[in-house]
């Protein structure tokens, strides 16, 4: 059973881009991070406008396609933290731990697009 209702999962996604653009000053990220983590900030916030539920905007992709592009992307970071930024270790701990949140999320997410009005046990 999904306990993430389509209008939560919304909530979240701009809740994450909040944390995403806070983290570089809260966690005193190096320049180089800094730039990637407002990258990432950048592309989630735009995943969220286009995307087809609730708190989208434009509504131009639909529901199932932003939770198979939020697994790539959080399979993409717990990969990044150990090649790419394997020397990095605050990089490598910010981003191994936000792709663990954000895999559950999408685990848990229901991308079923007819039950965005409907509520889910969790909203």
């Amino acid at each position: 059973m999904k306990l993430i209702s389509p209008k939560l999962h919304g909530i979240i996604d701009y809740m994450l881009v909040i944390f995403l653009f806070l983290s570089p000053v809260v966690f005193s990220m190096t320049s180089e991070t800094s730039s990637q983590v407002y990258t990432i900030a950048v592309v989630q916030m735009l995943l969220t406008i286009i995307t087809n539920y609730s708190y989208g905007m434009f509504r131009a992709i639909p529901l199932k396609l932003h939770g198979v592009i939020e697994l790539a992307l959080s399979v993409g970071m717990v990969v990044a933290a150990f090649t790419v930024l394997q020397y990095d270790e605050r990089a490598k701990g910010y981003y191994t731990g936000l792709g663990i949140f954000w895999f559950i999320i999408v685990v848990f997410s229901d991308y079923n697009k007819d039950r965005d009005g409907i509520k889910a046990p969790i909203l």
